[in-house]
């Protein structure tokens, strides 16, 4: 079943018909073992048997995704594919250059760009001595790439993964794409927003996804209606975001529970 030889007096080589290993003792310690040889054999048979508990471990191993992630089959990946290449088309046409960021940044960097939304980045472990997270969205590293290398003028686009530490519900995402086209610099008003309506419609247009309605908000618009109202500046954040979760909740309104649409 199996041939022990010695290969030097301080070195011996197990070699067995199920698996192949190499175990090394030193002189000192084979000196106070009283019979090698047994106990030789008596690792032998542990080494044999080592496979059987790893196979029964391996079978209690639970194989998924982590909560919030997903694989794409090539099926997927082909439909991706083609809504990416009519997005990027669509950027390059309006001028767009590409760039690329990491996919994480260092902590400081990003704490304290998103409000409330700051408790959803994912911290890493210090690498390096530098404390690192995982990007929330693309416009930070965006603007973080403008100051480093004094850039003040620029169509970029970028299509990246990002990172949420959320507890995700159905149909939404821990980790996932975002599409950016940005405009950096000094343009008459309003033509950088109406250029960016119009990359929206030709990219649902092209898309062929039926009818559909583009809606735009305008901070300044709705800190004109806060401000109105008697909503502190300090509260402005948690109020915008509060708004925006209306269409996801139910509420009750005069005695009766409804839903916003």
């Amino acid at each position: 079943m199996a041939s022990l030889a010695c290969l030097s007096a301080s070195c011996w080589r197990i070699l067995a018909v199920r698996r192949i290993s190499l175990c090394a003792y030193t002189s000192s310690l084979l000196g106070s073992i009283p019979n090698p040889q047994v106990t030789s054999n008596a690792f032998l048979h542990h080494d044999v048997a080592a496979p059987t508990r790893e196979v029964e471990q391996r079978k209690n191993f639970l194989l998924k995704t982590p909560k919030g992630t997903h694989d794409a089959d090539p099926k997927q990946m082909a439909i991706r594919e083609k809504v990416f290449s009519i997005v990027l088309n669509c950027f390059k046409r309006h001028g767009a250059e590409g760039i690329d960021t990491p996919v994480f940044e260092l902590k400081e960097t990003l704490i304290g760009k998103y409000g409330e939304d700051s408790k959803l980045i994912y911290d890493l472990k210090d690498q390096g001595g530098e404390q690192l997270s995982l990007r929330y969205d693309l416009t930070v590293p965006f603007a973080r790439y403008l100051a480093m290398n004094k850039i003040s003028h620029i169509k970029r686009y970028q299509i990246s993964k990002v990172y949420r530490r959320d507890n995700p519900g159905r149909g939404r995402y821990r980790e996932f794409y975002q599409c950016d086209f940005d405009i950096a610099g000094h343009y008459d008003p309003l033509l950088p927003d109406a250029e960016c309506l119009k990359i929206m419609y030709e990219i649902l247009s092209e898309l062929e996804l039926g009818g559909f309605l583009i809606k735009v908000n305008d901070r300044r618009l709705l800190y004109g209606i806060l401000i109105t109202c008697g909503v502190p500046d300090a509260k402005f954040r948690t109020v915008c975001t509060s708004i925006d979760k209306l269409g996801k909740m139910s509420f009750r309104f005069l005695g009766t529970r409804s839903r916003v649409r």
